[in-house]
């Protein structure tokens, strides 16, 4: 794969930091703090319900993996466009806006399985998308270092 490739760059980058902040809610949800994880998010985003199976939360894990991988690719190019200074601070605030919308969306559409939200699953989900942001910039960061996009 080449990394002179911003799309790339954006992916591992969104993937990368997509793991990170999924070991921190799983971690998070199995330690009693939470009531949904991400995977669950995505499943019923995709089968309209919770996984049942480990087959469906692992497709749904998987999916959602790609999603903030699509996010960061999205992030490549918007700070492309804005300014590449302060790229943790807008890392954070990127994954703080998309978790902010997300939640919004799921209450303006009233996805059921979703609402409402507990706090402790909303501090769950807001750690990760901090942790998201702030891994999404500094792997963005590194890879940008070592080339010449």
């Amino acid at each position: 794969m080449n990394l002179n490739d911003r799309v790339a760059m954006g992916l591992i980058a969104g993937l990368t930091a997509g793991v990170a902040m999924n070991v921190v809610n799983l971690a998070a949800f199995y330690s009693g703090i939470g009531e949904l994880r991400y995977l669950d998010w995505a499943a019923i985003v995709i089968y309209g319900t919770k996984p049942v199976s480990f087959a469906e939360a692992i497709f749904a894990l998987m999916v959602q993996i790609i999603f903030v991988g699509i996010l960061g690719v999205v992030f490549a190019y918007l700070i492309r466009a804005i300014s590449s200074r302060n790229l943790l601070l807008r890392g954070w605030l990127f994954g703080a806006a998309v978790w902010f919308s997300l939640y919004g969306i799921t209450l303006l559409f009233n996805v059921h399985q979703t609402i409402p939200v507990r706090l402790d699953t909303a501090l769950n989900d807001f750690v990760g998308a901090s942790v998201f942001g702030l891994v999404l910039a500094a792997v963005l960061r590194r890879l940008a270092e070592r080339t010449t996009v």
